[in-house]
């Protein structure tokens, strides 16, 4: 089966609720609605939300043998993502990541990675990427990250990858053997600063210029703003992108969404300002619903880009 995109990592069971305020110690907050439930993980969600745009999508991940592994494939069933690559663990259970919610849609989480971890690899099937054009990394052990790039690179397959908070603690020495495999790097502004090791007041820009010379000159860093403009640094230009004003209800899977939305555009041969719009649009829209696959269909993102093109200003960075 020839793929658009498979992605690598964690795929975990979200059980979610909201409240108004966060409970402080030993006190009460009151859940808003019911308890609710979906397949989460980075991996998941960025593949789900490329797979809602229309690309061919697969995930590499472990879930365990038990109902939660079950409901989590199913999941991925109905948003017609493939499963072959899904691998179940027999000892440990599925992971699962608690979510607190409150009303300004900011997240905590208590989490459990249970059997997404390790990915051996030998475990990972150098045909399902051999059989893709576009590998995506997020957060799983580092010995898979490095094994799924190489594959990828040996077929000459384009790749990116997510660090997210956990591997984005590693630094850039610990990561340079997946970086000098990676194409696109998407980043946050904390977890920029973490790989490269500086403090939390250390100007963006020379973060990411710094990054660059470690990391590699032909590589394109997508530094995603949540609230601030997403900053972009490539081979041929350097730029940001304001973000949309939308109002926000829930920011789990923003940043895979914007990854799908992204990705999509990417792989669809839309130009790199388009895809970090994609991107922007499908993180905004994300925002406006509950859970981490809230993000648009194609006709939801291509109506919102319609109405709300004017407010992604471009700015070339000098």
């Amino acid at each position: 089966m020839t793929l658009d995109l498979v992605c690598i990592g964690h795929v975990l069971y979200d059980i979610r609720c909201y409240v108004d305020d966060f409970p402080a110690p030993d006190k009460l907050a009151v859940m808003m609605g019911r308890l609710k439930s979906s397949v989460g993980g980075s991996a998941a969600n960025s593949a789900i939300q490329a797979s809602k745009l229309g690309l061919k999508a697969c995930v590499i991940g472990k879930v365990g043998f038990d109902e939660y592994g079950w409901s989590v494939v199913q999941s991925f069933r109905n948003y017609n993502v493939n499963v072959d690559h899904i691998l179940v663990d027999f000892k440990k259970p599925t992971g699962v990541s608690l979510i607190t919610v409150n009303k300004e849609g900011i997240p905590k989480f208590v989490q459990m990675i249970g059997a997404s971890e390790p990915v051996f690899p030998n475990e990972i099937r150098q045909e399902c990427i051999q059989s893709s054009k576009h590998l995506h990394m997020t957060g799983v052990n580092l010995g898979a990250l490095v094994s799924a790039s190489e594959i990828a690179k040996s077929f000459g397959k384009t790749v990116s990858l997510d660090p997210g908070r956990k591997k984005s603690d590693l630094g850039h020495k610990r990561l340079l053997p997946v970086l000098e495999n990676v194409d696109v790097l998407f980043v946050n502004r904390r977890e920029a600063r973490t790989i490269l090791g500086a403090n939390d007041d250390t100007d963006i820009n020379n973060v990411i210029k710094r990054l660059r010379k470690l990391i590699g000159n032909d590589k394109t860093f997508v530094v995603k703003g949540g609230s601030d403009n997403i900053l972009v640094c490539s081979p041929n230009a350097d730029f940001s992108v304001s973000p949309f004003q939308v109002k926000v209800v829930d920011t789990i899977g923003a940043g895979d969404a914007f990854a799908g939305g992204f990705l999509t555009a990417f792989l669809q041969g839309k130009d790199l300002e388009d895809a970090v719009i994609y991107g922007s649009a499908c993180g905004s829209l994300k925002c406006m619903g509950e859970g981490a696959q809230s993000g648009p269909n194609k006709l939801e993102l291509e109506k919102f880009l319609e109405e709300n093109m004017s407010q992604a200003k471009i700015t070339k960075l000098s």
